[in-house]
C-alpha cells in the first residue's frame, strides 16, 4: 500500500509541475511531493532497483540523439574534461578545509562532504575513508537538492537569455523525422537499452547501465538512424528518478540540519562554484556553447542530468561524457586523495 501511495503521490507531483511548465518538472515535482510525504509520515518507499532502468532510459535518450557528427566532435571534450577534473579537485579540497576550520566537522568528513558525488556513493565511501557517514550524507543532501532543484532552473534562464540562437538551433537538429517515430522503432530501441543496461549494471562499471545503453543505442542510431524513444517514457523516467530521491529524504535528515548550518552553507557555495566558475571557464576556453558547458558542470547525479539535459538544452552527448568524467573523478580518484590529504593535514 505504501508503495502504491508513493507512486501516486510522485506521479501527481510530476504531472503538476509538468503542467506548470517548470523546467525538469517531471523530476522536481516528484521529489518535492514524495519528500514531503516521507517527512510527514515516514511511509515513502520505492525499490532502488528501478534506478537501473532509469539509468538505462537516460542513456538511451542520449544515444538516440548521437550521430556521426557527434562522434567526430567528441574529441573536443578532452580539454574541458581536464579542466573539470582539476577544478573539482581544487574546489573540493578548499571547501573541505574551510568547513573544518569553521566547524567541529573533522577534516576527513569535511573533505568527503565537499566532493560532488551521489549520496549513496558518498555514504559508502565515507565509511571506507573513516569519515562520519551521517554528517557527510546530510551535507551531500544539501548539495544534491541545490544541484537538482535550483541550478537547472537558473541555468535554463541564463542560457535562454544569453544563448538563444544556439539553443533553438540545437533543438531543431535533435527532432526526429516523423517516419522514425513509430512503435516498432521504439520497442526495438527499448529492447536494446534494456539488454545493454542490464549488462552494464552487471559489469560493475560506474553508472554502467547508463553508459552501456548510451553507446549501444548510439551505435544503432548511427548505423540505421531508427533509434527512437517517446517523450512520455522520458517523463516516466524523470518521475521514477524523482521518487527515488524523494523517498530518501526523511525527518531524521531535517533534524540533523541545524547542527550543520555553516558547513551546509559552504557546501552550497562549493556547488555554485563548480557549476558557474567551472562552467564559464569551460565555455570561455573551449568551442562549446554556453548551455552545454553549464549543464555539464552541474554537480548532480549522472542519470539525473542526462534526463534533464535532453529536455532543457545542451549537447546531450557532451554533457553525458563530461558528467561521467566528474563521476569517475569522485569514485576513482578522490577517496585515495582524501586519505593522503587527511593523513598530512594540517601539514
Amino acid at each position: 500500500m505504501n508503495l502504491l501511495l508513493t507512486v501516486l503521490i510522485g506521479m501527481a507531483g510530476s504531472l503538476l509541475f509538468k503542467l506548470l511548465k517548470v523546467p525538469a518538472g517531471g523530476m522536481i515535482g516528484a521529489i518535492i511531493f514524495v519528500a514531503a510525504f516521507n517527512i510527514m509520515t515516514g511511509g515513502a518507499t520505492f525499490p532502488s532497483q528501478v534506478k537501473i532502468g532509469v539509468q538505462a532510459i537516460a542513456g538511451g535518450f542520449i544515444g538516440q540523439r548521437i550521430t556521426k557528427r557527434d562522434i567526430q566532435e567528441l574529441r573536443t571534450i578532452v580539454k574541458p574534461s581536464v579542466e573539470l577534473f582539476l577544478g573539482i579537485v581544487v574546489l573540493s579540497l578548499t571547501t573541505g578545509m574551510v568547513i573544518h576550520a569553521i566547524s567541529d566537522v573533522d577534516i576527513t568528513t569535511a573533505l568527503i562532504s565537499s566532493i560532488p558525488g551521489g549520496m549513496s556513493d558518498i555514504a559508502m565511501i565515507s565509511e571506507d575513508v573513516g569519515a562520519d557517514p551521517t554528517q557527510s550524507t546530510v551535507l551531500q543532501l544539501v548539495r544534491y537538492m541545490i544541484a537538482l532543484l535550483i541550478l537547472p532552473q537558473v541555468d535554463t534562464y541564463i542560457c535562454n537569455r544569453f544563448d538563444q540562437h544556439e539553443s533553438s538551433g540545437r533543438a531543431a537538429v535533435n527532432q526526429k523525422p516523423k517516419e522514425v517515430c513509430t512503435w516498432k522503432n521504439m520497442w526495438k530501441t527499448l529492447a536494446l537499452l534494456a539488454v545493454t543496461g542490464a549488462i552494464g549494471k552487471l559489469s560493475g562499471f560506474p553508472a554502467g547501465a547508463l553508459v552501456f545503453a548510451m553507446f549501444a543505442v548510439a551505435g544503432y542510431n548511427i548505423r540505421t538512424g531508427k533509434a527512437y524513444i517517446n517523450k512520455w517514457i522520458r517523463l516516466a523516467a524523470q518521475c521514477c528518478a524523482g521518487i527515488i530521491v524523494g523517498a530518501r529524504i526523511g525527518m531524521s535528515d531535517i533534524m540533523r540540519f541545524p547542527d550543520l548550518v555553516l558547513p551546509a552553507l559552504m557546501v552550497a557555495i562549493n556547488c555554485l562554484m563548480i557549476n558557474y566558475a567551472l562552467g564559464l571557464l569551460i565555455y570561455k576556453t573551449n568551442p562549446m556553447d554556453l548551455s552545454t558547458a553549464m549543464f555539464a558542470s552541474v554537480p548532480s547525479g549522472l542519470s539525473d542530468m542526462a534526463l534533464i539535459s535532453t529536455e532543457l538544452g545542451g549537447d546531450a552527448p557532451k554533457v553525458a561524457v563530461l558528467q561521467l568524467v566528474r563521476y569517475l573523478c569522485v569514485l576513482a580518484f578522490m577517496p585515495s586523495l582524501i586519505r593522503m590529504f587527511s593523513a598530512v593535514y594540517p601539514f
